[in-house]
């Protein structure tokens, strides 16, 4: 068994808000072992990353001689920024890529792109939308969750800071969320370390806990973490 792991290679096209962000968030993680190549038609877009990624071009990704010069067919995977990007996503195609991640403003542009070879659609527009709905409509999770995520059939996941001593202290089996409140604990950090908690993890304050539930059960289980008074 090799003892090194594997380098995967990623190639992000369009590096607007959504492909900067994808960008980011994996620069961020300096352990993941992914070499990552930025593709933008304007310069601009790609300078803010020249010292951080091993490779930028400036190129017209619509145009499959221009993707084969860069070899795209040898990348993990690819990326897809761009919102106008079916002419991208053909190209992507006949270059023999197979896993192709991409973008979707509509459902109608999501089946398009599902039609012509993408392994795996994002709908950030949507799922903004959708995010937005639930924090205006319950306010405690707009309040107190750090982050909140929609899953699928009414369950979502939240993040919250444990701001109530009678939360403090306690394991997690004690605080029994679980049987009480049909929520799970999936995940605690602390500082700076991560933890997939079992039920005799002790949960301390200001830690940060990712729950999963349906969102009204969620919503009690934040609401009791971020409690500051006893």
């Amino acid at each position: 068994m090799s003892l090194f792991k594997k380098i995967r290679e990623i190639c992000i096209i369009g590096i607007g808000r959504y492909g900067s962000s994808v960008a980011r968030t994996l620069l961020a993680d300096r352990n993941n072992n992914i070499r990552i190549v930025l593709v933008d038609e304007d310069e601009k877009h790609l300078l803010p990353f020249k010292d951080e990624v091993e490779m930028i071009y400036v190129a017209d990704c619509a145009e499959q001689k221009t993707l084969e010069s860069l070899n795209i067919k040898d990348f993990d995977a690819v990326i897809v920024g761009a919102s106008n990007n079916i002419e991208i996503v053909a190209a992507l195609t006949e270059c023999g890529v197979k896993t192709i991640i991409a973008r979707a403003s509509t459902k109608r542009h999501a089946q398009v792109l599902k039609q012509i070879g993408v392994s795996s659609i994002v709908c950030p527009e949507e799922e903004a939308g959708k995010k937005t709905a639930m924090l205006v409509a319950n306010p405690a999770l707009a309040l107190y969750s750090e982050n909140m995520v929609e899953l699928q059939d009414g369950f979502v996941s939240a993040s919250i800071y444990v701001k109530n001593p009678a939360v403090a202290n306690k394991k997690i089996s004690e605080l029994n969320f679980r049987n009480k409140y049909n929520v799970l604990v999936t995940m605690i950090k602390r500082d700076k370390h991560s933890y997939i908690p079992e039920g005799d993890f002790e949960i301390k304050l200001d830690d940060l806990i990712t729950l999963i539930g349906q969102i009204e059960d969620i919503i009690q289980v934040v609401e009791i973490c971020a409690m500051n008074e006893k």
